[in-house]
């Protein structure tokens, strides 16, 4: 089983975006990081709790580094 990959957050800061997508894979829970929409790092948790925490330190992070969140459409989230 693997489904579509969802997002659940995007930054943007000046031209370039950042964001986080998740999808159930048969192992587990796998999320990608993109920027300017190339998958730069992919991690796979054992529970959803895991990976949407380490996923919303993530996102905290780059906030704290000046990126900010854009609103996503509510068929994308």
């Amino acid at each position: 089983m693997q489904d579509q990959p969802t997002t659940i957050w995007k930054l943007r800061r000046g031209e370039l975006d950042a964001e986080c997508r998740v999808r159930l894979m048969p192992y587990g829970i796998e999320v990608d990081l993109l920027r300017g929409g190339a998958v730069v790092l992919t991690r796979t948790f054992e529970t959803d709790a895991e990976a949407l925490e380490w996923a919303e330190r993530k996102r905290g992070a780059r906030e704290l580094d000046g990126w900010q969140r854009v609103e996503l459409a509510a068929d994308a989230a």
